[in-house]
């Protein structure tokens, strides 16, 4: 059973990323079914959640769709660069339960839908939610669902969003 409920807390060394396959329980149907979304946009780079309406980034920041793989290198960024750049670019870090709501409980390693979300680096991606500290934010690792508190400062993976 994954921790979802509890936070974890987490050293840098276990900051590394990677890209693998995902591993999917045979017995369990998918929570988060290629139905679920669609391309919100003519290039396919925007996802939209028809279930939430949220709208996605499908790449994480720094890398770009070419109509068939994210393309590019991975920009890992501070919480403070990641909200500014989001906010500039008219987007925005999604909240803790925004960024959990892309988790596929049935897979793991990564535990995203594949058809949507499936290519890039996985690892900790930032969100908007705060513990109750100006030092840090609650982070999701896209290849396992965990969540954790780290400290604002470390450079991580962003994945924006907007309503």
């Amino acid at each position: 059973m994954k921790p979802t409920a509890s936070l974890i807390c987490v050293s840098a060394s276990l900051l590394a990323f990677g890209v693998s396959q995902a591993a999917c329980f045979p017995d369990s149907p998918l929570t988060r079914p290629d139905s679920r979304y669609e391309a919100a946009n003519a290039s396919g780079s925007e996802v939209k959640d028809k279930e939430t309406g949220l709208v996605w980034q499908r790449c994480v920041q720094g890398m770009q769709w070419n109509g068939t793989t994210c393309t590019g290198a991975a920009t890992a960024q501070d919480w403070v660069v990641a909200t500014k750049t989001a906010a500039d670019a008219k987007w925005r870090l999604p909240t803790q339960v925004e960024l959990e709501g892309l988790s596929e409980k049935s897979c793991s390693d990564p535990a995203l839908n594949q058809t949507w979300f499936g290519a890039g680096p996985y690892g900790w991606v930032w969100t908007s939610t705060d513990m109750g500290s100006p030092d840090g934010a609650v982070v999701v690792h896209s290849g396992s669902s965990l969540i954790a508190n780290l400290i604002k400062k470390i450079p991580l993976f962003v994945r924006r969003v907007r309503s």
